[in-house]
């Protein structure tokens, strides 16, 4: 038997959502051991569109600059109906340093992670397959079967299951995935593209053939979904470039031009979730806890923010810095929100692939219409961009006041002027540091009870004045004004706790409650 220290954490599948829970127990100091039974990353592109939210996510991270020097920056959504096109939706109005989507293959993606995890100190221990898992008090214990058919049992103080949708994990906790499939089947093909459409936006095609989608990746390559109709059957048979070439014509009336493929596929997809994110020691994230429809791209998107919202929860547990009440917050945080998408998800896959005349007959009337009204596509732009998703209905945040922001809203970011490095500072760049950040803007009479009441738990207070107010060395000055405005302080001051996943865990203006509310979230009095 491989014993770990009872702190350990083992991380089960080295996917976009295993890595990504790696590097974060890895950027908070915590001993951790994360295997997969495949020999590399992804073969595959699979996922391809990575969202303003998560792009936040790997800014924190540090992979940030590597994804958009190889990901090809996508702007808008464009929608079209035959041959004109009906609607257009841009991502520049999404609140967020990065107004746009990334069009990254998967494969692309796991191999920056893993690359960033080993800049970390980590790595995949690979050609390792879970056979089975048992947790007694404190402990879990993992078999795994290696390439060579040896057999080790792992054990540790925490397993968390990121092994995708035929997950081992959920398979051997009994835990029931409850939906359904789709009765689609789907044509999946990473190709040459040689085509007159834009390649800084998505393309989607209404036809009364079926739809037809289009996303180009960096380097004159692409990704083209289509659906087909319901009873198609292909037994696993992978499609010919003379089937991809009819579809195009079928439905994309620009002119496209396919070859090369890198990976061409059939496929159905299904809708399923997990009626709990864990039991005892054990929990799920990403595709082993829900999937959906790719509709929208939420998938791997969801799955990575799951493992953010973990990640430091589990740290501070682990640690023993926080009572493992804590972990409690994630299911209660995170569940709302992969059911949110799988209901999005089904509703768009149900519209766009309507059937009936009728049916697509009124997709066609009622899509311009709703998308040419502002804020209703600014909110579905927001959406997609995951920048809207809260977790105000959270037991374990606090807020005191009105203002723009509410405790449970990912907090805004800002550009400041830290005065020490004579350099522009944004809140986000705070974030990049592991741990809490408290934001005291000027106003507040007790001023010097901000030092030291973030005890022992990780993290920063930073100090906001207004233009050229004098302040201690280390504050950071609001030169015109947005932080101030992005977070409503008011003149007589103002506390904001942000999270180490960047959501605000306390907003106030009371030192006294916001003590309070650290002594509660660490576990000392009830939550």
């Amino acid at each position: 038997m491989d014993n770990l220290k009872p702190e350990t954490v083992i991380v089960n599948g080295a996917g976009p959502v295993g890595l990504t829970m790696a590097c974060e127990l890895a950027r908070h100091g915590v001993p951790f051991r994360i295997f997969d039974k495949n020999a590399g990353p992804a073969a595959e592109s699979r996922a391809l569109a990575i969202f303003p939210r998560t792009l936040e996510v790997f800014s924190s991270i540090g992979i940030l600059d590597d994804v958009l020097a190889e990901g090809q920056r996508i702007d808008a959504m464009s929608l079209y109906n035959d041959t004109k096109r009906m609607a257009r939706m841009n991502f520049n109005s999404i609140d967020s340093p990065y107004p746009y989507a990334i069009a990254l293959p998967q494969s692309r993606t796991e191999r920056l992670l893993q690359a960033r995890l080993e800049a970390l100190g980590g790595r995949v221990e690979r050609g390792m397959e879970m056979t089975g898992m048992e947790q007694d008090g404190g402990r879990v214990r993992a078999t795994y079967r290696t390439f060579d058919a040896a057999v080790q049992t792992i054990e540790g103080g925490w397993l968390l299951g990121c092994d995708g949708a035929h997950s081992a994990v959920r398979h051997l906790m009994g835990m029931n995935f409850q939906g359904g499939q789709y009765d689609e089947e789907f044509l999946l093909a990473d190709v040459k593209i040689d085509s007159d459409l834009p390649t800084d936006e998505g393309s989607l095609f209404f036809t009364k053939a079926g739809i037809m989608a289009y996303f180009p990746f960096k380097g004159g390559r692409g990704r083209v979904i289509a659906d087909q109709r319901p009873g198609t059957q292909h037994a696993g048979q992978e499609p010919t470039m003379e089937e991809i070439d009819e579809i195009i014509r079928q439905r994309c009336y620009h002119r496209m031009e396919v070859s090369d493929p890198a990976w061409k596929a059939w496929f159905r997809i299904s809708h399923r979730m997990v009626e709990r994110y864990g039991s005892g020691r054990v929990y799920l994230a990403g595709d082993s806890a829900h999937i959906h429809s790719p509709a929208g791209g939420q998938g791997m998107n969801t799955g990575i923010q799951d493992a953010f919202n973990l990640g430091w929860k589990l740290a501070l547990v682990v640690r023993g810095l926080v009572a493992p009440s804590l972990l409690e917050s994630y299911e209660a945080e995170r569940m709302p929100v992969a059911r949110s998408v799988v209901n999005l998800t089904d509703r768009m896959t149900r519209v766009v692939t309507a059937q009936h005349p009728a049916a697509q007959q009124l997709r066609d009337l009622l899509v311009p219409l709703l998308t040419g009204i502002s804020f209703l596509k600014e909110a579905m732009a927001e959406r997609l961009a995951e920048v809207s998703i809260d977790y105000r209905g959270s037991a374990w945040v606090e807020n005191h006041g009105l203002g723009p922001v509410h405790a449970g809203d990912r907090a805004p970011d800002a550009v400041l002027y830290d005065r020490v490095a004579r350099a522009e500072c944004g809140i986000f760049d705070l974030l990049k540091t592991p741990g809490f950040v408290l934001l005291v803007f000027e106003g507040w009479e007790a001023l010097p009870a901000a030092e030291g009441i973030l005890g022992d738990l990780p993290g920063a207070v930073h100090r906001i004045v207004r233009p050229g107010q004098v302040g201690e060395p280390g504050t950071l000055e609001d030169r015109d004004c947005r932080a101030r405005t992005a977070y409503g302080a008011a003149e007589d001051g103002l506390l904001v706790l942000i999270r180490p996943d960047g959501y605000v865990g306390y907003r106030g203006g009371n030192a006294a409650a916001l003590a309070a509310y650290i002594e509660r979230l660490k576990g000392m009095a009830t939550v």
